[in-house]
């Protein structure tokens, strides 16, 4: 493990999880900064804002900086970079923080009035406490219109304290038919894959991706050839290697191996 250079490291189920740091996460991050190691954070967290995810974490006691931390807002950045996003407006059934990031980022969002043409609006679905039936009501309204469906993430589950919540994809389950495939911005698309290029500027020769989900954490790092750890402290099981079809390099119970290993 200490030969990489370049460490991203994926949040719930790896790092925290619920409201809590994981044991040895605090620990880890600080001694990658004392091997003056370059650390970022690769997350599918659908429900806060970059600034607020960030500070919220600073509280937790975790070492963590704004530029270093890779959200699927930026996925969403990346996907309509060759299109113009003036000319779409987003309808979000999701929280009221991603809203504001998306309006902060130059996008247009709409509420249930819009008087847009469906086909020129995309429903942006991330998962939220607040999430309501009148927003998946709406925003499937739209699509059978002609509207586009986003996920910010694809992710069934996220990991919880009390065991598992419902997470973005299990929600779209609701909003997909036979005619609409959703497009996928965070982990491990394609669009999430060029915003952590963009953030290693092309380069990601001595990186590895940590990370507790085969699809999402392990599915980026193959697809872009870059080494993964998978940690058993979230979603995934050892039990479930059997059936695998995305593999990591190597596999530890928890981060806590991993800085045993790293310190020395």
């Amino acid at each position: 493990m200490k030969q990489y250079e370049h460490y991203f490291f994926d949040l719930d189920g790896t790092l925290i999880n619920g409201e809590g740091l994981l044991p040895y996460a605090k620990e880890l991050i600080s001694c990658l900064r004392k091997q003056k190691k370059q650390v970022f954070f690769l997350t599918n967290h659908p429900v806060r804002s970059r600034r607020v995810l960030t500070n919220d974490l600073q509280e937790l006691g975790l070492d963590i900086f704004y530029d270093e931390l890779i959200t699927p807002i930026m996925g969403l950045k990346e996907y309509f970079a060759p299109r113009n996003k003036d000319s779409r407006k987003l309808y979000v059934a999701g929280s009221k923080m991603i809203k504001e990031e998306l309006r902060e980022q130059g996008f247009t969002v709409v509420d249930e009035h819009a008087s847009e043409e469906p086909k020129n609006i995309a429903v942006v679905l991330g998962m939220t406490p607040d999430l309501t039936y009148n927003q998946l009501q709406v925003g499937f309204w739209l699509m059978q219109q002609g509207a586009e469906l986003i996920l910010l993430n694809g992710d069934l589950l996220c990991p919880h304290p009390k065991g598992f919540l419902i997470d973005t994809g299990s929600l779209a389950r609701v909003l997909e038919h036979k005619d609409k495939k959703p497009v996928i911005v965070g982990k491990p698309s394609y669009w999430m894959q060029q915003a952590l290029l963009r953030a290693m500027r092309g380069n990601v020769e001595n990186a590895v991706i940590i990370g507790d989900s085969l699809t999402s954490d392990i599915g980026i790092g193959n697809s872009l050839n870059i080494d993964t750890v998978l940690v058993c402290s979230g979603v995934t099981s050892i039990h479930q290697m059997q059936h695998a079809v995305q593999l990591p390099t190597v596999i530890f119970p928890s981060v806590r191996e991993i800085y045993q290993l790293i310190k020395g």
